[in-house]
């Protein structure tokens, strides 16, 4: 009876180490996988030549009524965008990702999206918050061109509160 339990209890013992190494296996699998798809994502970033993400300063920023935004706090730079004058400038034509948070003041404010170059700018969105220290964002798909240009200029109101305004545009596809 003793030797039989032995016997039985190595063949366990040996189903056992090969569910460990089976374990073991499938771990290493799991981790290269997870390693590779860093991989892939950080090139993916890297090979989109074209984009951005910026915010405001700390604090009250006072926009005059028809002015661009100027973001002017870095959160990722790629190329493109000119923080001194609030325009970014397709350099790949492609589809782009573009996003803009806002977040007003003391007062209700009124943000609109254009594509330009030529003035006054086609309106691809309206951004608008109704109170002091309201929210509002929009992100939209849209097919550019090289010079294309994108900005966000103040309709109403004139007062923007914050990091919580942000604007940001990445190339997703080609054309």
């Amino acid at each position: 009876m003793m030797t039989r339990r032995t016997r039985a209890g190595e063949g366990e013992e040996k189903e056992e180490e090969k569910v460990e190494e089976i374990r073991l296996s499938t771990s290493k699998a799991i981790k290269m996988t997870t390693i590779l798809t860093g991989i892939l994502f950080v090139s993916m970033c890297l090979a989109s030549t074209d984009a951005f993400s910026y915010s405001l300063q700390s604090g009250s920023l006072q926009v005059g009524v028809g002015n661009k935004v100027k973001y002017s706090k870095e959160i990722y730079t790629g190329s493109g965008y000119n923080p001194n004058t609030g325009i970014f400038t397709v350099t790949v034509p492609g589809i782009y990702l573009i996003s803009v948070t806002m977040m007003s003041g003391f007062s209700s404010a009124h943000l609109t999206v254009r594509k330009g170059p030529a003035a006054p700018g086609l309106i691809l969105g309206w951004l608008f918050t109704d109170r002091s220290f309201n929210e509002a964002c929009l992100t939209i798909d849209i097919s550019l061109v090289v010079d294309d240009t994108i900005y966000v200029q103040m309709n109403s109101g004139s007062d923007l509160f914050d990091v919580y305004n942000t604007f940001s545009v990445s190339k997703i596809a080609d054309p």
